[in-house]
């Protein structure tokens, strides 16, 4: 379960503000949530973005999964997490509209700053836009106090004008996931005690090369040059998995098998 470290007050939302959360794009981007806002016992983790080369917090198993997907699409080019809505007016009315009355910390009175998710910046032929995602599991989606902020986050980005849906993991391809996943931490290539970066740019080339002629694995490739090389095991199979991050290879992303498995005759090369 993941706990608050102290009640929320309006002295704490005064502080957030001024601490600029829930402000800034890209690599400026300051979440309103934090993983360190908590102690917690759940599944509460950070991961270093492509898109935006800082740390996203997410509070759950199923942020995380969904943030892979982002990462991996094309379309999406900013990724902002625990996302406020900081119209608060504008909440407290939708909410008097409702019949409800507004969530607040039971013990100091304050009302809380609701969230969503996932604020995106999604292209499409040169013009950016935005679109709200948050995921819920779709066990909880029948419970009351659930529905009533979901519902109270729906009528705040209509009126915004701000395409807004609701994710549960059933709308995760879990494959997919599994692969991004394992691919991630590769995206950007370092150098280390077993080669510097020149070096492993040269082993790219004839990584490339052999994937591209030999009729095997990937597996028996990359451990085959890996010896060639006289490199550290696994060595070149970080570079195929910073090619396939980079889209310079491209695979089967919804193989169930592992991509170590994966026929050398099945790559496409970009």
């Amino acid at each position: 379960m993941v706990r608050s470290k102290r009640d929320w007050t309006e002295e704490k939302l005064d502080r957030y503000m001024k601490e600029g959360r829930g402000h800034g794009i890209g690599r400026d981007y300051n979440p309103w949530i934090k993983v360190s806002d908590f102690s917690s016992s759940g599944r509460v983790s950070r991961v270093l973005g492509w898109k935006t080369s800082r740390e996203h917090h997410f509070m759950s198993d199923g942020e995380t999964r969904l943030f892979y997907l982002f990462e991996w699409s094309d379309r999406i080019v900013d990724i902002r997490e625990q996302f406020p809505l900081l119209d608060r007016e504008l909440c407290f009315k939708i909410a008097e509209d409702m019949g409800v009355e507004y969530p607040k910390d039971p013990k100091s009175g304050a009302p809380y700053v609701l969230s969503t998710d996932f604020m995106l910046t999604v292209t499409h032929k040169g013009k950016n836009t935005y679109e709200a995602r948050t995921f819920k599991p779709s066990k909880s989606l029948n419970n009351k106090r659930t529905a009533m902020k979901l519902e109270l986050e729906r009528r705040y980005y209509a009126i915004k004008e701000i395409d807004w849906k609701i994710v549960t993991e059933k709308d995760i391809p879990k494959l997919m996931i599994k692969n991004v996943e394992w691919i991630h931490s590769s995206h950007k290539l370092e150098g280390n005690k077993e080669a510097n970066k020149e070096e492993l740019h040269h082993i790219i080339k004839i990584l490339r090369s052999k994937l591209e002629t030999d009729t095997t694995t990937v597996g028996k490739v990359v451990n085959d040059l890996d010896i060639e090389m006289n490199v550290g095991l696994g060595t070149s199979l970080y570079l195929f998995k910073y090619l396939v991050a980079n889209k310079l290879i491209s695979v089967d992303m919804l193989t169930e098998k592992s991509l170590t498995f994966f026929p050398t005759k099945d790559l496409k090369f970009n």
